[in-house]
Formats: structure tokens, sequence, C-alpha cells
């Protein structure tokens, strides 16, 4: 429980989007990650060291029992101490990740994975993948579809300062319904539309 971690910070609030969208959740946000996305809304400078018993502690404060692990990117830590802290505490586990990094060894303490992929594209597992629509292609999803077996698939429209790609986005899952066999939807944030954090 001394394993320390930068936190960037730790927030009760709603998913907003994906699957889960509307679940109540405790967000626990790591700064770094191993890419630079233009769009990121996390500030990998501003941060601050907890150890796992003291983030057990914070998020204890919440009257809720399930938690995601954003970033950044968590899976560029080590987090095995941490997901079994939750764990032996009861929550219920999700992480974000850009998909760069192998989860298997966090397989069975993970209850839902969360896949946005970006950079170099891992075959992996995942209960969701959302695209965010940053120019991106039907042959590109389709490469994501052969490389990620997810039991749900979203494209996101892309926040350019407050200015969302909506429109494209719902042209892109058209046509995508034309051409794959898997189900994909339009993942709207909606915490950032209701001005929730």
């Amino acid at each position: 429980m001394n394993t320390t971690y930068k936190i960037n910070e730790i927030f009760f609030s709603l998913q907003g989007e994906g699957f889960q969208q509307g679940r109540e959740v405790v967000f626990i946000r790591l700064a770094g990650c191993n890419l630079r996305c233009s769009w990121c809304d996390t500030n990998h400078n501003d941060f601050w060291p907890m150890t796992v018993k003291e983030i057990i502690e914070d998020i204890s404060k919440y009257n809720c029992k399930s938690v995601i692990i954003t970033g950044g990117e968590p899976a560029s830590y080590d987090i095995t101490a941490l997901l079994q802290a939750l764990k032996d505490n009861g929550y219920w586990i999700a992480i974000e990740t850009n998909g760069t990094f192998d989860l298997t060894q966090w397989h069975q303490l993970l209850d839902y994975i969360s896949i946005s992929p970006k950079g170099n594209i891992r075959n992996s597992k995942a209960s969701e993948v959302r695209v965010v629509n940053s120019n991106i292609t039907a042959d590109f999803l389709k490469e994501i579809e052969s490389r990620i077996d997810a039991d749900h698939y979203f494209i996101s429209p892309l926040d350019n300062k407050g200015e969302m790609n909506i429109k494209e986005s719902l042209e892109l899952v058209g046509q995508m319904k034309k051409i794959s066999s898997n189900h994909w939807a339009l993942s709207l944030q909606i915490h950032k539309l209701a001005g929730i954090q």
C-alpha cells in the first residue's frame, strides 16, 4: 500500500460517454502519458504524489463503489497495487486507456476496459472502443475492428475548443453501418454538454 502514483485529480461525477454513460463513478486521473494528443484535456505537469492507502482513503469519502482509472495513460504505471486495493475494498473498476499497453496482467482485476485507440494499435480485448474523430476514416475503423475485439464500438466527436464535429461523426457512423458487421454508435461527451466535470 506504499506504492505512489502521480495523481492529477480525483473527483466524483457521472460517466459522460460510452456504454457506461450516466453511471455514478469516482474518477482517478493519473498524470503522464506516452502520447501527446493535441485535444488531450489533462495537464500532465499538474499532479501530486499519493500512496495507494491515501487514494483509498480519499475516494472512500464518496458514497460510490465504482471507479474509473483514467489519465493521461494509466497503463504506463504498474497499477497492480492500486487495482488490488480497490478490489479488496469492493469497488467496480474500469480503466480508460489509449490501447498502446498490454493489459493482460490486470484482466482479472478489471471489470471494464475502455480503449480509445491512438498510436500503435495493439491486438487486445476490451469492453468498449471509443475512437475520437480526428479526421479518421472508415478504413482506420476497420483496422481497429481487426485488432481490438470489443463488445461495443463508438465514434466520439472531436471537441476542439467547444466546437464538436458531430455531423461528420454521424456520417461516419452511417458509413460503418453499411460496411461493418459490428455495431458502431455515436458517443457524445454528455458531461461537457451538461457542464459537469
